[in-house]
């Protein structure tokens, strides 16, 4: 796996004319070497591979990717020995993560090395995900859907948002999570117009739209998930509100399928909404990748290029957000196959009233 994945990057290498790469962000490491420590970084050129870390990880990286790189102790001289590396693989035009390496180490490396330096972004290299990747999200998604049943008896008036919040990622460590995937949200009555409205300390009331967002780590892959559910008898307005976006997000699904377009898959549902007149709620892109972090590529929004690829893994979740009255967003996970998509998230859609 690891051995195909560094033959995958000395080909990215050659299309963009360059000899070599500086991964330090902790996602590519881990993608590209399988290390899991807090301090690395890779030096890769077309013949050689040094994996740089300090005495605290160097035995952990040589059980964990001594079979693939050099692995060397920098002595807390990183940036000189990542030069030291640039030089002794001969690389000339090296490539380093532009949106993660700061410039402050920028300048720090290439003071230590003669060559070209080339931002590119690397990301989109672990796009298209690997049966590993795939059952690690499948299973990560399963403890999600486990976590939310057992939260739903607890979804009541008088309990905060917090407490809600607090015992929806207990369940998911309980259940087998390594973490939760991101700041837990949880908005209800109004709040839920506000689409990243992490939990508070507001109570939940009778009649009250409740938001969840939300996501379990398995093996390192991400699950993502949103669902809204209703304490409380909904009224015929919320019913119809929910519904139109649940259309909207089986739409979406429907055009999920490896060769399609990214922005088209988006414009698709935002047409759906344009048509019912609601589409200045609908405020953000309608999905992102998933992976080692919870925003991956590709993105599915207006501003997207290039086409879904078998076994993506993309979220669809659009919302519609009414500033102080109410807000709704439905999100699944799904995986990209020839003719569709798996949904990876089976926790039912349908409206729910929870008495």
């Amino acid at each position: 796996m690891i051995e195909e994945r560094i033959a995958r990057l000395r080909r990215f290498l050659r299309e963009h004319q360059a000899d070599g790469v500086i991964i330090m962000q902790p996602e590519n490491l881990r993608y590209f070497s399988a290390f899991t420590g807090g301090e690395g970084a890779l030096v890769v050129s077309l013949d050689g591979a040094v994996l740089w870390t300090d005495s605290r990880y160097t035995e952990q990286a040589a059980l964990q990717s001594g079979a693939w790189y050099d692995v060397k102790n920098h002595g807390g001289r990183l940036a000189q020995s990542i030069g030291q590396s640039v030089e002794d693989l001969g690389i000339q035009t090296a490539v380093y993560e532009m949106n993660f390496l700061t410039h402050s180490l920028y300048e720090a490396v290439s003071s230590c090395s003669a060559c070209c330096f080339q931002g590119e972004e690397l990301t989109g290299l672990r796009a298209v995900k690997e049966p590993y990747e795939l059952t690690a999200t499948r299973k990560a998604s399963d403890i999600a859907d486990r976590a939310f049943a057992d939260l739903l008896p607890y979804i009541r008036p008088g309990v905060t948002e917090k407490k809600l919040a607090a015992r929806l990622e207990s369940n998911m460590l309980l259940a087998g999570s390594e973490e939760k995937s991101f700041t837990t949200i949880v908005a209800s009555g109004k709040r839920s117009a506000m689409p990243h409205g992490t939990a508070s300390v507001k109570t939940v009331q009778d009649g009250d739209f409740v938001t969840f967002d939300f996501g379990a780590v398995w093996g390192g892959y991400h699950s993502d998930m949103t669902r809204t559910v209703v304490v409380g008898k909904a009224t015929e307005e919320q019913k119809n509100f929910y519904n139109m976006i649940l259309e909207g997000q089986k739409l979406g699904i429907q055009t999920v399928k490896a060769g399609a377009s990214c922005c088209e898959v988006d414009f698709v549902v935002r047409n759906y909404f344009s048509e019912r007149y609601v589409s200045q709620y609908f405020t953000h892109a309608l999905g992102h990748g998933t992976g080692l972090e919870i925003h991956e590529q590709p993105v599915l929004s207006p501003r997207a290029t290039g086409t879904l690829q078998e076994n993506m893994i993309v979220t669809v979740e659009p919302g519609l957000y009414i500033e102080g009255v109410f807000g709704v967003r439905i999100e699944d996970s799904v995986a990209v196959t020839a003719q569709g998509c798996e949904i990876l998230t089976k926790t039912p859609k349908e409206l729910m009233e929870l008495a």
